[in-house]
């Protein structure tokens, strides 16, 4: 939301603002012992650590006011925007360890679904037999009754927006209430991406780390969504993931995928970013002939996921898979479940 609207002060809305404040305590998942984290409310983030019974480092929780009292080596947000940056400046952080306005500009820029087209298309080269994924920039409402009638059932997107808040299925015609959002999201932010609506049968993602140009890749990621809002991920191990995805699609494909997104992270111009990043992917039935297609970019975040944190979990071989979930039970919570294939859901 903070990329979508791109000024240095602006309100949460209260259920984002709740959330902020419920689950600030998330860092401690995978910071390092000694490190610092920025919470809302101390205590209440040391309360929501300890009912959490998960391993964490030893952190120190801090708030905004406590900031100008220490010096810094270095500051990792959930992710960069003006935001942030005008928080973090205000409260006394150094300039010395903050991105520059330009850099944000840019990561602003990475950030856009409008450049998904082109990832996409690098993806896919020669293995478009077994992939899938296509997308448009539409900058009008005629555009995108173009799309409609090309691919029947589709898929809206914002070019900048939080999960799920800027996403609208269209499977039955288009609605007023839907032609307004279209059109006033074209108006504020150049247009729309307008996509394929394919049958889903798994979400899942690539995690990775960049740092002086060099991808490091973290782990997979798969989750759960309802609609399009996020709703849970599995917390196992890697060859456990790897083997529930493999039902649908092969892992020889999936390491070609991940190598190409490693070469294209080095090549393009992502590779002044430092940071973690994800790449969200999704295993589609093939409608012209039996089984399953990958289409290997969903969507680029530029940012922490909740896949990055799944993966900071590091389960054994000894613990059974689990779904981490976000709860709204009073306050915001994480809680873990037994994994009952749940993850599979057919659109």
């Amino acid at each position: 939301m903070a990329l979508a609207y791109n000024v240095a002060h602006f309100t949460l809305p209260h259920a984002i603002q709740e959330f902020k404040t419920n689950l600030g305590f998330l860092p401690a998942l995978w910071a390092d012992d000694g490190d610092f984290v920025l919470v809302d409310d101390v205590l209440f983030a040391l309360k929501a650590l300890a009912q959490l019974h998960v391993r964490h480092a030893d952190v120190l929780f801090v708030t905004t006011s406590d900031l100008k009292n220490f010096v810094f080596s270095d500051i990792e947000p959930w992710g960069w925007d003006k935001a942030i940056c005008s928080l973090l400046a205000n409260a006394g952080v150094s300039q010395d360890i903050m991105p520059t306005n330009e850099y944000v500009e840019k990561l602003r820029h990475l950030s856009d679904r409008r450049r998904t087209t082109g990832i996409t298309a690098r993806l896919r080269d020669g293995i478009e037999n077994i992939t899938c994924g296509e997308s448009k920039c539409c900058n009008s409402l005629d555009e995108v009754h173009e799309e409609m009638r090309k691919h029947g059932n589709i898929v809206v997107k914002a070019p900048w927006s939080s999960s799920g808040r800027g996403v609208r299925y269209i499977n039955t015609g288009m609605g007023e209430s839907t032609a307004r959002w279209i059109a006033k999201t074209i108006e504020r932010q150049g247009g729309v991406m307008v996509e394929p609506h394919y049958r889903k049968v798994c979400d899942f993602a690539m995690e990775f780390y960049i740092d002086n140009g060099v991808a490091d890749y973290r782990g997979m990621s798969l989750f759960m969504t309802n609609g399009s809002s996020y709703s849970g991920n599995v917390v196992a191990t890697e060859d456990e993931k790897m083997r529930m995805v493999s039902r649908y699609i092969r892992p020889q494909l999936l390491h070609e995928v991940k190598v190409r997104i490693m070469q294209y992270l080095a090549d393009s111009d992502y590779n002044g970013y430092k940071g973690a990043l994800g790449i969200d992917m999704m295993a589609v039935t093939n409608e012209s002939e039996d089984g399953f297609l990958l289409d290997p970019c969903v969507e680029l975040n530029l940012r922490r996921t909740m896949g990055h944190v799944a993966n900071a979990l590091k389960p054994t071989d000894a613990e059974p898979a689990r779904l981490m979930r976000i709860v709204h039970d009073v306050n915001y919570k994480l809680k873990f479940e037994a994994m009952e294939n749940c993850f599979v859901k057919v659109y």
